[in-house]
């Protein structure tokens, strides 16, 4: 692994489902090691099925460059879920999803099948495909901190060392943070 990997980390861009829009921007922040070197943006539909797609958009856009993909969690826009499995069998490049709480499995699938009674196996076979949440420390500016992550195409210690070259004074990925900051502009 190089000292500064190439990563695209991705957010979703600020929204309220109240507003009457139907859209949110997905944001990939392209990172060299922790410097920001580009950013790009992709529209999805707000609890829709497009972000899968839209991040596949996103990554072949720049995929000569990429190593390694960030997401903030599986979940944009509401409850449009991503399905990693299937973005890793895409463009081939180790993609790991990271937040910062343990999921609560059970309120997310009552959720789904309140919210998208036809839709919610689908959505659920996306949280299936993530795979196992892993759990890990990370030694930050701030101290250390617990993070989980979903990943594919990468080993956990793999990501456990890759966390360590591109996480600065959060124990997010300084490519993610930085997708999040400039989700809160639109």
């Amino acid at each position: 692994m190089k000292e500064s990997p190439i990563n695209m980390g991705i957010d979703d861009a600020q929204f309220t489902l109240k507003s009457g829009s139907k859209t949110t921007d997905l944001i990939g922040v392209i990172c060299q090691g922790t410097r920001m070197v580009g950013v790009k943006k992709k529209e999805i539909t707000l609890d829709g099925n497009d972000a899968t797609d839209a991040i596949i958009y996103l990554i072949k856009q720049n995929e000569k460059l990429l190593q390694y993909v960030f997401t903030d969690t599986i979940t944009f826009g509401g409850f449009n879920l991503i399905d990693l499995e299937k973005i890793y069998a895409e463009v081939n490049i180790p993609i790991i999803s990271v937040t910062d709480r343990m999921v609560d499995l059970d309120s997310v699938k009552n959720a789904l099948i309140k919210n998208f009674p036809n839709e919610y196996p689908n959505k659920l076979q996306s949280i299936v495909n993530a795979g196992v949440l892993y759990e890990t420390k990370i030694e930050t500016a701030g101290g250390q901190s617990t993070i989980f992550f979903h990943s594919k195409g990468i080993e956990y210690n793999e990501v456990k060392s890759l966390l360590k070259k591109v996480c600065i004074d959060s124990k997010l990925p300084e490519s993610v943070r930085l997708a999040h900051i400039i989700g809160k502009m639109f």
